[in-house]
């Protein structure tokens, strides 16, 4: 099977997995009752989700979450789920007075799922959102359907119905939220990815390969790559430094014109992006 087959191979693999997705998701609804932090649990069968929210804004900006509670052994899929597996989706249309959600994610784990290797999560994660009002100043209803899965021995897609009144009223989410918007990897500035990223193409490579270094002030536990369509990236520590290599990519084309998003975990986690290129990689 040439590069090219593998890589449609492995797209269709996860449509397939969307399809599947579609067709059995669960539907569970939130029961009326709520706090004025947080909306009631949407239950599963596997899990159970719900919005949380903190007083306080950012520029206008409303601070809420989406809080996925999973059993021992279970897990849930990061925005890039690696080689198997879907993201969540996040549906906030029938939300009221919203101009935009923006919802960040947590720095991930790399986790062994069947001999596959995937990105998510474990036991239980807040997703931080951005809440932007239309109109200012005022409240804001925000109505979410969210589709995810919770993977145990099988993986059971789940959808949630989930609604919750912004600005909250209490602070009794505040610790919940602030450690996830802690958690969220700081976007690097051009100026510290020169000082701070060293990546250059290993010479010699059966494929395109390259070695990254940290510079940063605090350890770096794990890297991501989250690649364009149709390319995949294999990341994995070698020493002191990151080897990543090119293991799927289209027939026509070897390298990625656009930037690759890179993840570093740690203490203090961190992304970026760059273009890789046959020569030294450049932000």
């Amino acid at each position: 099977m040439t590069e090219y087959e593998c890589s449609m191979a492995m797209v269709l693999k996860r449509m397939q997995v969307l399809f599947l997705a579609i067709v059995v998701t669960c539907c569970v609804l939130a029961p009326a009752r709520a706090e004025d932090s947080a909306s009631a649990w949407a239950t599963g069968s596997k899990s159970a989700a719900r919005l949380i929210a903190a007083p306080g804004e950012s520029d206008g900006a409303y601070r809420a979450g989406i809080e996925i509670k999973l059993p021992p052994q279970t897990i849930t899929y990061w925005r890039a789920p690696g080689e198997s597996g879907v993201p969540p989706v996040f549906d906030f249309s029938k939300s009221v007075n919203l101009r935009s959600a923006e919802v960040s994610f947590p720095a991930p784990k790399r986790i062994d799922e069947a001999g596959s290797e995937i990105f998510g999560y474990e036991g239980s994660v807040v997703l931080p959102i951005r809440v932007v009002p239309e109109d200012r100043g005022k409240p804001v209803t925000l109505d979410l359907q969210l589709d995810y899965a919770a993977c145990e021995k099988i993986c059971l897609p789940v959808r949630a119905s989930l609604q919750l009144a912004l600005p909250a009223k209490d602070a009794d989410q505040a610790g919940a939220l602030a450690a996830a918007e802690a958690a969220v990897p700081r976007p690097l500035s051009p100026e510290e990815i020169a000082r701070e990223v060293a990546i250059a193409p290993v010479p010699g490579a059966e494929k395109p390969s390259w070695r990254l270094v940290w510079r940063g002030s605090t350890p770096a536990q794990d890297l991501f790559a989250e690649a364009p369509e149709l390319y995949f990236l294999e990341t994995r520590r070698e020493g002191e430094a990151f080897l990543i290599t090119l293991a799927e990519h289209p027939k026509d084309r070897s390298l990625p014109d656009q930037p690759v998003r890179f993840t570093l975990t740690g203490a203090r986690p961190v992304e970026f992006a760059l273009h890789l290129d046959a020569g030294a990689p450049k932000p």
